[in-house]
């Protein structure tokens, strides 16, 4: 019923896609857009259960789904972005417990408040790059896109996009090691 050359991109023609090449298409993007979702919201059960639904999703829309010359992570991104903005706006309407009283109930700190903690640190040493070297970094360590996939992102050359990489690197090391 479906087909599809693989050799091309995953997802290339999806529309016509057969179970082999939705099989290539979770293989080549699944842990990225887990990491996507867990980079945003920083519990990995939740990350995982978001995950599978964005999967759901496209199985679901894929004989919708219109090849516009763009890739089909494009459309993966956008359906993790907005399943990942609706779990947080549920999250948010959801009473919380103070984070002392986990603490508490845990036994003390452990190795997930020690996580929260440096996922923190790190979100505010972010922060204080540019935008540029917040881009390369989150296209690069976020996203986990090649070097190439990244200048195509960015407009830049290659060569340019390692320079800013280290840069931004060098430059969250020693933001981190004045906090």
């Amino acid at each position: 019923m479906f087909t599809t050359d693989l050799e091309e991109e995953p997802g290339r023609g999806a529309g016509r896609a057969e179970p082999q090449s939705l099989s290539a298409i979770y293989e080549r993007y699944g842990p990225a857009i887990f990491r996507y979702i867990y980079y945003r919201v920083g519990d990995a059960e939740q990350a995982r259960d978001l995950q599978g639904e964005v999967f759901l999703r496209v199985v679901e829309g894929i004989d919708r789904y219109e090849d516009r010359g763009w890739p089909i992570g494009a459309w993966l991104y956008r359906i993790a972005r907005d399943r990942t903005i609706d779990s947080l706006r549920r999250r948010t309407r959801q009473p919380t417990q103070p984070l002392d009283d986990e603490i508490e109930a845990a036994g003390g700190p452990d190795a997930d408040v020690a996580a929260l903690l440096r996922r923190e640190e790190l979100h505010a040493a972010m922060a204080q790059l540019c935008e540029a070297q917040r881009r390369v970094i989150r296209l690069r360590f976020i996203y986990d896109l090649s070097l190439q996939e990244t200048a195509n992102q960015m407009g830049r050359t290659v060569g340019s996009v390692k320079a800013l990489q280290h840069r931004a690197i060098e430059q969250l090391r020693r933001i981190m090691a004045v906090e």
